[in-house]
Parts: C-alpha cells; structure tokens; sequence
C-alpha cells in the first residue's frame, strides 16, 4: 500500500503519542445522513437489559448512562463501513500491526448526562471520576473514533495521556488514577473536544477514559481493529458485501460475506 507524505506523517505522530487526529475526515453532509439514519433506531443499555429497546435520549431510562445502537442497526449505518475502511485509516493501523488488521467491532453509543446517580453508585466509570485505563482485549488493538454531537468539557469527552502507551506499567495492571505521582499523567493529560465529526485513532494501550457528561449527552462511533476476532463482535458475518464493493474480505470478514 503506497503511504503518502500526510498519512506518514500522521503514521509518526501515531506512533510517539498512541493517538491521532484525522483532519478532513468525515464531512458534515456525512455526520448529518448518520445522525439522521439513527435517529429513529432503538438503544439498549447493556447493563441493563431488563428496561428494552428505547428511543435515545428522549426516552432513555433515568438509571442509563451508555445506550447503544444493535450491530444490526450499526452495521446499515450510512458511510460507516467505507469510514473504516479508508485508505489512511488502514494504512495507520497496517504500520503498526505489521499486518492486515480485522474489523472485530463497531459501536455507536448515547453517553447520556441526565443519570441518576443513586442507581449507579456501583458503576466504576462513575464511581472513579480520576481512573484512566488501557484496553486489552488482543495483542494489539486500535481504535477509530468519531464524535457524532459537538462535544465540549460539559458533555463527556474523551481524554487520554498522551506516550501513556510506552509506560511500563505494574504486572496485571490496567488502570491508573490521575493522582498517581508516579506517573506524569496530569502533564500529559489531554482532553478531545470539537465539533461534529471529529475523528481520530487510538492506539488502545494509551491510558483513556471519557469524563462523566454534566449537561449535554454525547453520541460517538468506535470502530475496533484488532489481530483477531473479539467476544463481543458478531459470531456470524451481519450482510453480504455491496455490489462492487472494493473492501477488503480478510479485514472485513467478521462483518460481511
């Protein structure tokens, strides 16, 4: 695959931070057919599965925080798969992998600001407001992500510490708080706000989290590319690919046939 000058220089910046921003990724005509293909679709919270399918966020139960679309839904989502399957996405994540990467999960999820806090007071995103964790699901995994609503300080924005994924951490572990002095984490620290299709990659060992909404929901895309397939990603391929469809088979083979 032939690397131009700005996916080489987004490769490097990738590689010392463990995260990218992608300028001119997803268009504003693109947010708003995605936003407006949603819009109707019911979420469920996962944790939560006793309260149905609902309309979000105006119909979200009061005890819900994450509220996310069905892969079914998920995957007829317009401009979704040709997003993750763009040229410099792939070409990011091929350098750093060393190989083809799969698709072994897409999500799009409702973080909502409107919570009660007495039905969630054992939920640990919640609980430790300071607590910044790795993912580590697979020997290597890189995530795209994509705001779907203008997010601000206010409205649950993703943060990450930036050369957290060089930090050699204790064995087994996974989570850091802010505090800890024995890493520069608050130094490091950085918060991702933006308009509407801010879009960038993640390497997923880089220390994240996103802080807790106060009074706008957030809605964001999280496209998962990993060695192999996840527990979480669909057991069965959910369609069959476009007519003419130039994506890959192997790196698309968890989502279509």
């Amino acid at each position: 695959m032939k690397i131009d000058i700005e996916t080489k220089k987004n490769i490097k910046i990738f590689q010392e931070d463990g995260l990218v921003v992608l300028d001119n990724f997803v268009t504003k005509t693109q947010v708003e057919e995605m936003k407006s293909y949603l819009s109707p679709k019911l979420c469920f919270d996962r944790h939560r599965p006793e309260n149905g399918r609902f309309n979000v966020p105006r119909f979200a139960h009061k005890s819900c925080i994450h509220a996310y679309y069905t892969p079914e839904d998920i995957i007829d989502t317009p401009h979704l798969l040709d997003l993750a399957n763009e040229t410099r996405v792939l070409s990011i994540i091929e350098d750093r992998f060393g190989a083809k990467p799969t698709i072994s999960l897409m999500q799009i999820w409702w973080l909502l600001s409107g919570f009660e806090i007495e039905a969630n007071l054992n939920d640990r995103y919640l609980t430790h407001p300071g607590e910044f964790h790795r993912d580590v699901d697979d020997w290597s995994e890189i995530k795209l992500f994509i705001y779907l609503t203008d997010v601000d300080e206010n409205s649950g924005c993703h943060a990450f510490i930036k050369k957290s994924h060089t930090w050699l951490l204790s064995p087994k572990t996974r989570d850091l708080d802010i505090s800890n002095p024995d890493f520069p984490i608050v130094n490091n620290l950085i918060k991702i706000t933006g308009e509407a299709g801010l879009a960038w990659l993640e390497n997923s060992y880089v220390l994240h989290r996103s802080f807790v909404p106060k009074n706008k929901d957030r809605l964001i895309v999280a496209i998962t590319y990993t060695l192999s397939a996840l527990p979480l990603g669909p057991k069965i391929p959910l369609r069959s690919y476009p007519e003419n469809s130039q994506f890959d088979t192997y790196i698309n083979r968890i989502y279509l046939n």
